[in-house]
């Protein structure tokens, strides 16, 4: 079961979902391992990515 939701929006409008190529995308994360490791890869993305988390479970 998802834990939280993970939504990011790159600040200069370049595409962060490779498909639809929209500058916002939401994914469910499930493990806190798996989150501190997207927050990571946000945190050095060069199209400066803005990070919103929303806990879905406790």
């Amino acid at each position: 079961m998802p834990k939280w939701a993970f939504r990011a929006t790159s600040r200069t409008g370049q595409p962060v979902n490779p498909i639809t190529k929209a500058p916002t995308d939401e994914i469910t994360v499930h493990s806190e391992d798996e989150l501190n490791r997207r927050l990571a890869i946000a945190e050095n993305d060069p199209r400066d990515i803005a990070v919103e988390i929303r806990r879905l479970t406790d």
